[in-house]
C-alpha cells in the first residue's frame, strides 16, 4: 500500500512538471509565430531613382522616398537609414502623416559625410510597424544607389 501511494505521488509530481514545461514551450512557440507573422506583413521599397540620388554638398543632405508595400501601417518616426556605412539623420519632409499600405513618404536624409560625383554606395533602410502587440514588425532592404 505504501509503495502504491508513493508511486502515485511521484507520478503526480512528474506530470505537474511536464505540464508546466509544455506550457512554457507552447508560449515560446506562440511568441515566435506572432513575431514571424507581423514581420511578414511589414514591408517597404525604394521609390526614388537609385541611380540618381542628388546629394547636396552644401547641406549634406538628400531626399529619399520610400513606399509602404506591406499590410501593416508603418511608424514614420522609427525609420532609419544607413548610407555608405554611416547612420543618417532621417526626418519626414512633408506629405501624409500616416504611413498606411501603398503610401509613399519622402524623407530628408542628412549626415556629416561627403561623396564624390557618380559614387555608388549602399543604402540600407529599416522600417518598423506601428503595431506593438503581439510584436513590432521590422523590415529592412538594401539598395546600391548612385550619388550625383
Amino acid at each position: 500500500m505504501i509503495m502504491l501511494v508513493a508511486s502515485l505521488l511521484v507520478a503526480g509530481i512528474v506530470s505537474g512538471v511536464l505540464v508546466g514545461s509544455y506550457a512554457n514551450i507552447l508560449d515560446g512557440m506562440e511568441g515566435t509565430a506572432s513575431q514571424s507573422d507581423v514581420n511578414s506583413k511589414t514591408s517597404s521599397g525604394l521609390v526614388s531613382d537609385p541611380m540618381n540620388i542628388d546629394w547636396s554638398t552644401l547641406t549634406n543632405q538628400t531626399t529619399i522616398s520610400v513606399q509602404n508595400t506591406g499590410v501593416l501601417t508603418l511608424d514614420i518616426d522609427e525609420t532609419s537609414m544607413i548610407l555608405n556605412g554611416s547612420a543618417m539623420n532621417v526626418t519626414k519632409s512633408g506629405g501624409p502623416t500616416e504611413w498606411v499600405s501603398g503610401t509613399v513618404i519622402s524623407f530628408t536624409v542628412s549626415g556629416n559625410v561627403s561623396f564624390s560625383n557618380n559614387q555608388e554606395v549602399t543604402l540600407i533602410v529599416i522600417v518598423n510597424s506601428e503595431t506593438k502587440s503581439p510584436a513590432t514588425g521590422v523590415h529592412s532592404f538594401t539598395e546600391v544607389v548612385r550619388i550625383v
